[in-house]
């Protein structure tokens, strides 16, 4: 049973939006390139020990193996034009990137602004 092709393919075909990769980490020198990604952020509540609760989120992009020559790696960029409600999302920096060992790798990312 190949999952990568019998239900990631399809569920990326649902959900991923389009992606530009820049990859200044792992592929340096080479031009941007055009993939697609399923986005998507969720909370995380670290209590501390003295009981206090310290509230953050964490933003990730999903990505299928088999859709890449080479992985995207940490350091490099990546532009999220719109998400699937059509919301403007922008530039993020992958700040990690994880193998779930069937296929797809999760990408945590941080928006990526310069300052001027």
């Amino acid at each position: 049973m190949n999952l990568d092709v019998l239900l990631q393919g399809p569920i990326f075909d649902f959900w991923a939006v389009p992606v530009t990769f820049k990859p200044l980490a792992s592929q340096p020198g080479q031009p941007d390139y055009q993939g697609r990604g399923i986005l998507n952020t969720y909370s995380l509540d670290v209590a501390g020990m003295d009981g206090q609760i310290y509230s953050d989120q964490r933003t990730i992009l999903d990505i299928r193996e088999s859709e890449f020559s080479v992985l995207p790696e940490q350091n490099d960029r990546l532009v999220i034009p719109l998400d699937c409600n059509n919301v403007p999302k922008g530039e993020y920096q992958i700040v990690d990137a994880s193998s779930d060992g069937g296929g797809q790798t999760m990408l945590t990312i941080r928006k990526y602004e310069t300052i001027m």
